[in-house]
């Protein structure tokens, strides 16, 4: 019999692997020069961001 519920637990050295993994690729971009003009960029995510709320309704 098992007294103890087991936690889910993440691993924190994957994590910061996805997130310097990200930083890497953003990196790229600004240097390739793929980076929008901030009000561009904005209005993007809000897009994104509406189309990611509506996948879940």
């Amino acid at each position: 019999m098992e007294l103890t519920k087991k936690v889910p637990t993440t691993d924190k050295s994957q994590e910061n692997n996805h997130l310097l993994r990200m930083l890497d690729r953003g990196i790229d971009d600004m240097e390739a020069g793929r980076e929008l003009p901030l009000e561009d960029a904005f209005r993007k995510i809000t897009e994104l961001r509406d189309a990611r709320r509506n996948a879940r309704i």
